[in-house]
């Protein structure tokens, strides 16, 4: 994540936007992690995965899908669009595929 100030002209959702897209799913979830001062010991618990494996996921090492995604958003209690989003955005720049994603939530019929 950066550091630097975002000029006041950007509303703070736009910036929190732009900061998110740049991540990684890995850098995401260590973010969100760190922020709610959950260990990766703590997390993986409540995945059902290693300490050893969300290390390589945090890390870009290991490959994960949109199931584990949601996992990770409600083990840490956020909703799992953004994270869907990341991981989608990030496999298909690994697939060379070069388009954007945003997710919305579907509004009830």
């Amino acid at each position: 994540m950066t550091t630097k100030l975002v000029s006041k002209s950007i509303p703070a959702r736009q910036a929190l936007s732009a900061t998110i897209s740049a991540m990684s799913f890995g850098e995401m979830v260590r973010s969100m992690r760190l922020c709610d001062e959950v260990t990766q010991a703590d997390l993986a618990r409540k995945l059902g995965v290693s300490r050893q494996f969300l290390n390589a996921v945090e890390l870009g090492k290991s490959q994960v899908g949109l199931d584990f995604a949601k996992r990770v958003a409600d083990a840490l209690q956020y909703s799992a669009e953004p994270f869907a989003e990341i991981l989608i955005r990030e496999q298909l720049k690994k697939a060379g595929i070069t388009c954007d994603v945003h997710l919305t939530p579907k509004t009830a019929a």
